[in-house]
């Protein structure tokens, strides 16, 4: 897939996830991709989320779509590590918010949402390099929360992190 195609790719997974936001009556705001309308630490280091959710009882998380094609062995969804994770952490230690990833996934002609945290995703995933020797993360579904209404954003209140040792510091260790 060229370049062109997984930003339209991207582009279609965010404007499903505006389009069920919306459809569930919750408060968000679209946050343009565009480079210049960011500041420079955002060029490299930091993540720049594509929604910032606002739940009511515990303020606002960010959230990063990715449209992914489940992956096969395991079961479940990557991320690159530089590219993606240590800039989502940087992203939660600069501005206090939490980052969630959020995968859409087509069941039974409807579309639900895989979320994780991108601590949790960093705790839980497994070390791997590709062909290209980039480091990523393989993410096993059951690590993820599964939402199809908002009434199951709840599960994000209690989704835990199995323990710290991965994300007490940066860089990561094997």
């Amino acid at each position: 897939m060229d370049y062109a195609e997984r930003v339209a790719k991207g582009l279609d997974g965010e404007m499903n996830l505006r389009v069920w936001l919306n459809a569930q009556g919750l408060a968000h705001v679209s946050i343009c991709q565009n480079p210049e309308s960011f500041a420079t630490l955002f060029s490299s280091h930091v993540k720049r989320p594509d929604f910032l959710l606002l739940l009511e009882s515990i303020g606002l998380i960010a959230i990063d779509v990715k449209n992914q094609t489940l992956s096969k062995r395991p079961v479940g969804y990557t991320l690159t590590l530089d590219a993606e994770v240590r800039r989502a952490v940087a992203f939660e230690r600069l501005f206090k918010i939490p980052l969630w990833y959020a995968y859409p996934c087509e069941e039974n002609d409807q579309t639900v949402w895989y979320w994780i945290s991108a601590l949790k995703a960093l705790e839980v995933g497994d070390r791997r390099v590709n062909a290209n020797k980039v480091e990523f993360l393989s993410i096993a579904l059951e690590h993820f929360e599964r939402l199809v209404t908002n009434a199951d954003l709840g599960k994000l209140y209690t989704h835990r992190l199995p323990a710290i040792t991965k994300i007490s510091g940066l860089p990561l260790t094997a």
